[in-house]
C-alpha cells in the first residue's frame, strides 16, 4: 500500500467516524415554534410576555363544550365533573378550510385536532421563515402526539342521515401526521403516538433520531389537544385525576389533581449543520433526549421515581453533558400529592452537585395553563426556548404552601417566584414529561450558538412582496406589514424574508422600495385597490431586434445582477474574437462609438439579449415560448438550445457583419398600413419589399434607395404619414440576395440541436419545426425574409394568457404586441430602459404581481442578508362542526335542512341564446358544487377559483360531471373537469361545444 494509498484510507475512516459522531450527537437546532395555547397565547412572543408577568390561562369550563349544569356537580357522583374549570382555547370550532383547500364538507368531518395541527404546522414554519411549499416532495418528517377521542365521542349523537365517508378518516388519530404531510407533500417519516401526557415530547425524541440518522432534512413535532365532550373530563374526575379549582398547584400542600387544558405546539427541527448552512435563525439546540417507562410501580398510573433518574441520565449521556451543565428544569409537574415528590426526589437525586447557594431552578408551566396532556410536553420545551432566549426564568404560579411531602431543606432546588435573570456560562435545560401509562420522556435544551454578526451586503431596500389567498387576507395581511413599519425593520432584510421566507397565493402586492416611506406608500395605495387574484399564466421572452440599441444599455444589469455578468462576459469572450472590438465596451460603456454599425450592433444586442434571458432563466422564470424579432431571433434560437453559445456567436458576427457590407444604397420606411395595401404600390420595384409586419396597420418596407424614395413620395402625396428609419442598410429586402451565398458558407459548420423551448418563427408567423430551423437555409433565408411580427404574436396569443417579458432594451415589442392581439389578456413587462437603471428588478416585481413567482432564492444567490421576523398568515376561520343536536351552539346545520338550500332545477332556456350560454352554464357548476361540498351560497365559489383549492376530490368531480351532463344537452367528458379546473374555465369549455337544442337532429 503505497503513502498516497493509506492517506486515502485514513480520510475514508474519519469520514466514517464523523458521520457517526454526527448520527449520534449532532444538536438538532430549533428554527421555528407555533403555538394555540389558553389565555388566547397564539404567537412566541405573546406567550413570552404572558409567562414573565405570571399569566393565568386556566378559567370555567367555555360555555361551547358542553352543559355544565348536566355534568358539573359538587361531591362525587360518577358521570359527573369534579373540576372548576381549565385551559381552553378560543374558537376550537373554527377553521380555515379554505387556505387548506378542504371543502366545507370535509371540514365539519375533521377532528379539531387535525385542523390545529394544519394551522400551527403552517405557522410555525412561518415563524421559521421557511416558505412550506418549497418542501414539497422532499422528505419533511412529521412527528406528533395525540390522544384525545372527543371527536370520535361526538358522533354518538350524529344521525345516520348525517354520517359522512370523509368522517373515517376524519376522527383517525392517525391523520394527524398523515393530514398534515399529505398537505405540505412531505414524503418523510410521519408518525401520530400516543403515550399520552409524554406523547409530544416522545415525538420530539423520535424526530431528534431520524434527523440525526438521515431520515429526514427537516421534521415538524409537537402535540395537540381538545376538550369538547364532557365523557372524557368526567373519566378523570372519576379517578380523582383532576383539581376542584381547576387549577394546577405543583408543589403546594395543597395540590390535588390538575387542571385538563387544550392547546397545540409545534417545533420546526433541523440538524445544526443544516440551520447553520440555511441561514436560519436559531432559536435553541436540542442536545439530547431519552425515552424509558416507569416499569412496576404502585400501578399503571403511578409514578416511578427509579425510572425517572435513569431516564434523566440516559438523556445527559445522548448529550454528552453532565448534571452540573444543567441550570434549570421544565418539571412535568401536575400538581398531584404523590407524582410533584416523586418528580423532585428524582431530580433532587441526578443533580446531587447542585448546592443551596447554586441550586437547580425547577418550575413547571402547568401552573400557567394547565395540563394540556398530549400537548403538555411540547408546551414545556417552548416555555423553556422563550426562556433561553430572553435568559431569563419565568415564575412559577400556586406556590403558596410549599409541600409537606417534599423534603425541601435537603433539596438543592429553588423554585423561582418571580421573574428574574438566568444567568449561566451556558444555560442549559432539562425538559420532562411524563405519560399516563408509564411512557417518560426527557430533553436537553441549550442556548442557541452565539456568533460573531456576520457581514451583510448593504442594502436599502430591494423587491417587496406580499401574498394571500384572498381578497380579505391580503387586507389584513397590509394592516399587519403597516404596523409592521413602525418597528423600523431594516427594509433589505424585510424584502428579503417576504421573498424567500413566505409561500405565494393569488391576491398579491409587490413593488421596488427604496425606503420605508416607499413602502407604506405601496401598502396604502394597495390597501385602497381592490385585489383581483392573478390567473395562472405562460411565459413569453421577446427578444428585440435591431435600432433599439444604445450605448451603456447593459451597465445597471452587469453590476447589480452577477448571473447577467457571467452570461455577458461568456458572449463576450466568444464575440470580441470574431468582431475585432469589445462587446463588454460597446455595451458597458455610455460612451462608447460604433455601436450603430451593423457589424458591432448585432453582436451587442445579442450579448446583452442573451444575458438578459439567461438571468430570467436562473431566477426560476422559464419561457414556453419564445419570439424574436430580426437578430432577436438569433438570440432566442440559442436560448432555446437549437444551436451553443459558440456557434450562435459565429452566426450572429457572420450576420451582422455581412448584412453591414452590403453595398447597394438602401433604407427603410415605416407605413401605418397594412402589408396586403402595400403589395400594389411595390409590384414595379424589384429591389423593394415589405420587411416587417409589425402590427395591424403598422408595416416597414425596405429596398434600394431610389425605389423607396418614390414610394415614400407617393405615400406622402396619398396622405400617409410614412416615415424614414435612421438604419445604415436596407434589412429584410431583395438588396440582402448580395451576400446570401458569403453568409451560407460562413454558417454552413454550425451544429444543430433539438430545442427545449418552443420557438415561434417570425419567418413564418407559426410555431417553428425544430428540423425546419435546424437548416442552414432557413438562417439564410431569415436575412432577406420579412419579418412577421404580426402572425407570430397571434399564433403565441392561441395558446393561453401569458407574461410577456422583452429581454431586450426598451419597450418596442412590447408596445408592437398590445397591438397585436388584446392587450388585456396578457402582462407586458420590459427590463432594459434608459431612464431607469432599476428597469429588471422592476419587472421583476410586476412579474410576481403578474402571477410569476420566481425561485427567489436564486434571485438572492450570493447575496448576504438576514431573515427578520414577520407576521404570520391571518386565517379566515369559519365554523365547522357536526351535527351533534343541543351540545355545541355553532353546529352546521343537519342534513334535511342542508338539502333545502340545494336550488331549484336548473332552466335550459338561456342556453339557446350564446350570449347567455356561458353565464348559465357557470351558475350551474357553482350551484352543483355549492350543494355537493356544503357550501352556503354559490356566491363563495368564485368562477375562477380552483377547484382544488376550493376541495374537490374525484368523488366530488364524479358528482359535477354527472349533474352537467344531466342538464346540459353536450356531454361532459370525465377528463373536462381537470383540464378545465375552474367553474369560468369549464363553463367556457362545455359552451364552446355546445349545439343550441333548436339545430339538433
Amino acid at each position: 500500500m503505497t503513502t498516497q494509498d493509506l492517506a486515502d484510507v485514513v480520510r475514508r475512516q474519519q469520514a466514517l467516524i464523523e458521520r457517526l459522531r454526527r448520527e449520534r450527537h449532532e444538536p438538532i437546532a430549533i428554527v421555528g415554534m407555533g403555538l394555540r395555547f389558553p389565555g388566547d397565547n397564539d404567537t412566541p412572543a405573546a406567550l413570552a410576555d404572558f409567562l414573565d408577568v405570571g399569566g393565568v390561562g386556566t378559567g370555567p369550563f367555555p360555555t361551547d363544550r358542553w352543559n355544565a349544569s348536566a355534568f358539573g356537580v359538587d361531591g362525587t357522583e360518577k358521570g359527573k365533573i369534579h373540576s372548576a374549570g381549565g385551559g381552553f382555547l378560543t374558537g376550537i370550532d373554527e377553521f380555515d378550510a379554505t387556505f387548506f383547500a378542504i371543502s366545507p364538507k370535509e371540514a365539519r368531518c375533521l377532528d379539531p385536532q387535525q385542523r390545529l395541527v394544519l394551522e400551527t404546522a403552517w405557522t410555525a414554519l412561518e415563524h421559521a421563515n421557511i416558505d412550506p411549499t418549497r418542501l414539497r416532495h422532499g422528505t419533511g418528517g412529521v412527528y406528533f402526539g395525540v390522544s384525545s377521542l372527543d371527536y370520535a365521542l361526538e358522533l354518538s349523537s350524529v344521525a345516520d342521515e348525517d354520517m359522512d365517508g370523509y368522517l373515517a378518516a376524519g376522527v383517525l388519530h392517525a391523520s394527524v401526521s398523515g393530514r398534515l404531510s399529505y398537505t405540505l407533500g412531505l414524503r418523510g417519516p410521519s408518525i401520530t403516538l400516543d403515550t399520552a401526557c409524554s406523547a409530544s415530547l416522545v415525538a420530539l425524541h423520535l424526530a431528534v433520531q431520524a434527523l440525526r440518522g438521515g431520515e429526514c432534512e427537516i421534521a415538524l413535532a409537537g402535540g395537540v389537544n381538545a376538550i369538547h365532550h364532557p365523557l372524557s373530563t368526567a373519566l378523570l374526575s372519576d379517578m380523582q385525576a383532576l383539581a376542584a379549582d381547576g387549577r394546577c398547584k405543583t408543589f403546594d400542600e395543597s395540590a390535588d389533581g390538575y387542571a385538563r387544558s387544550e392547546g397545540c405546539g409545534v417545533l420546526v427541527l433541523k440538524r445544526l449543520s443544516d440551520a447553520e448552512r440555511d441561514g436560519d435563525k436559531i432559536l435553541a439546540l436540542v442536545r439530547g433526549s431519552a425515552v424509558r417507562q416507569d416499569g412496576e410501580s404502585a400501578g399503571l398510573t403511578a409514578p416511578n421515581g427509579t425510572a425517572q433518574v435513569a431516564l434523566i441520565r440516559a438523556a445527559l449521556a445522548n448529550a454528552t453533558l453532565t448534571p452540573a451543565d444543567i441550570s434549570y428544569v421544565e418539571a412535568h409537574g401536575t400538581g398531584t400529592p404523590l407524582g410533584d415528590p416523586i418528580e423532585l426526589a428524582a431530580l433532587a437525586e441526578v443533580f446531587s452537585d447542585h448546592t443551596r447557594e447554586n441550586p437547580l431552578r425547577v418550575a413547571s408551566v402547568k401552573t400557567n395553563l394547565g395540563h394540556m396532556e398530549t400537548a403538555a410536553g411540547v408546551g414545556g420545551v417552548i416555555k423553556t426556548v422563550l426562556q433561553l432566549q430572553r435568559a431569563t426564568i419565568y415564575p412559577h404560579l400556586n406556590l403558596d404552601r410549599p409541600s409537606g411531602r417534599i423534603p425541601w431543606d435537603s433539596y438543592p432546588i429553588e423554585i423561582p417566584a418571580k421573574s428574574g435573570p438566568w444567568e449561566a456560562p451556558v444555560r442549559r435545560a432539562v425538559v420532562n414529561s411524563f405519560g399516563f401509562a408509564g411512557t417518560i420522556a426527557s430533553v436537553v435544551l441549550e442556548q442557541a450558538p452565539v456568533h460573531e454578526p456576520e457581514q451583510r451586503d448593504p442594502g436599502t431596500g430591494g423587491v417587496f412582496t406580499l401574498s394571500a389567498k384572498s381578497a380579505t387576507a391580503l387586507a389584513d395581511q397590509i394592516t399587519r406589514y403597516r404596523a409592521l413599519l413602525d418597528q423600523r425593520p431594516d427594509l433589505a432584510d424585510l424584502c428579503y424574508t417576504t421573498n424567500v421566507g413566505r409561500a405565494h397565493f393569488r391576491h398579491r402586492v409587490s413593488g421596488v422600495v427604496r425606503d420605508h416611506a416607499d413602502l407604506a406608500a405601496l401598502l396604502d395605495r394597495a390597501a385602497t385597490t381592490e385585489s383581483v387574484a392573478v390567473t395562472n399564466r405562460k411565459v413569453g421572452f421577446l427578444f428585440t431586434g435591431q435600432g433599439a440599441q444604445y450605448p451603456g444599455m447593459a451597465a445597471a444589469p452587469y453590476r447589480d445582477h452577477p448571473a447577467f455578468a457571467a452570461a455577458l462576459d461568456e458572449c463576450d469572450a466568444a464575440l470580441t474574437p470574431l468582431v475585432g472590438r469589445s462587446i463588454k465596451d460597446l455595451v458597458l460603456d455610455e460612451t462608447a462609438t460604433g455601436l450603430d454599425e451593423t457589424r458591432f450592433t448585432q453582436p451587442a444586442l445579442f450579448a446583452v439579449e442573451y444575458a438578459m434571458a439567461r438571468l430570467w432563466l436562473s431566477w426560476g422564470v422559464r419561457p414556453t415560448i419564445l419570439v424574436g424579432h430580426s437578430v432577436g431571433e438569433v438570440v432566442a434560437a440559442a436560448i432555446a438550445g437549437l444551436f451553443d453559445l459558440a456557434d450562435a456567436a459565429k452566426l450572429v458576427a457572420a450576420r451582422g457583419r455581412l448584412m453591414g457590407a452590403v453595398s447597394t444604397p438602401g433604407g427603410m420606411v415605416s407605413v401605418p398600413l397594412p402589408a396586403d395595401e402595400l403589395a400594389e404600390l411595390i409590384a414595379g420595384y424589384p429591389d423593394l419589399a415589405v420587411a416587417a409586419i409589425n402590427a395591424p396597420g403598422q408595416s416597414v418596407l425596405s429596398g434600394g434607395e431610389a425605389a423607396l424614395t418614390a414610394v415614400t413620395a407617393a405615400l406622402v402625396e396619398r396622405g400617409v404619414d410614412a416615415k424614414r428609419l435612421t438604419v445604415s442598410h436596407a434589412f429584410h429586402s431583395p438588396l440582402m440576395t448580395e451576400v446570401v451565398d458569403e453568409f451560407r458558407a460562413a454558417i454552413a459548420d454550425i451544429t444543430f440541436q433539438r430545442p427545449e423551448l418552443t420557438l415561434v418563427s417570425t419567418v413564418t408567423g407559426q410555431v417553428a419545426k425544430w428540423r425546419d430551423l435546424a437548416q442552414v437555409d432557413y438562417w439564410v433565408r431569415q436575412i432577406g425574409a420579412p419579418v412577421d411580427y404580426l402572425a407570430a404574436m397571434r399564433a403565441v396569443h392561441k395558446r393561453g394568457k401569458h407574461v410577456f417579458i422583452e429581454v431586450g432594451p426598451g419597450s418596442t415589442l412590447t408596445s408592437l404586441g398590445k397591438r397585436c392581439v388584446e392587450p388585456k389578456d396578457h402582462a407586458w413587462l420590459t427590463t432594459l430602459r434608459r431612464t431607469d437603471p432599476t428597469a429588471v428588478t422592476a419587472a421583476l416585481a410586476k412579474a410576481y404581481t403578474a402571477g410569476l413567482t420566481p425561485a427567489w432564492a436564486q434571485v438572492h444567490a450570493g447575496t448576504r442578508r438576514a431573515l427578520v421576523d414577520l407576521p404570520t398568515y391571518p386565517f379566515e376561520r369559519k365554523s365547522h362542526w357536526l351535527p351533534t343536536g343541543t351540545r355545541h351552539p355553532v353546529e352546521q346545520a343537519p342534513a334535511a335542512a342542508r338539502a333545502a338550500k340545494v336550488e331549484a332545477p336548473f332552466d335550459p332556456t338561456p342556453l339557446a341564446d350564446p350570449d347567455t350560454r356561458q353565464p348559465a352554464i357557470e351558475g350551474l357548476i357553482r350551484r352543483v358544487l355549492a350543494s355537493a361540498m356544503d357550501f352556503t351560497h354559490p356566491d363563495e365559489i368564485s368562477p375562477d377559483a380552483e377547484f382544488t383549492d376550493l376541495g374537490i376530490d374525484s368523488l366530488v368531480a364524479a358528482e359535477l360531471r354527472a349533474a352537467l351532463t344531466a342538464a346540459l344537452p353536450v356531454p361532459c367528458p370525465a377528463a373536462a373537469v381537470f383540464d378545465h379546473p375552474t367553474a369560468r374555465g369549464l363553463a367556457r369549455f362545455l359552451a364552446d361545444q355546445f349545439t343550441p337544442p333548436e339545430q339538433n337532429g
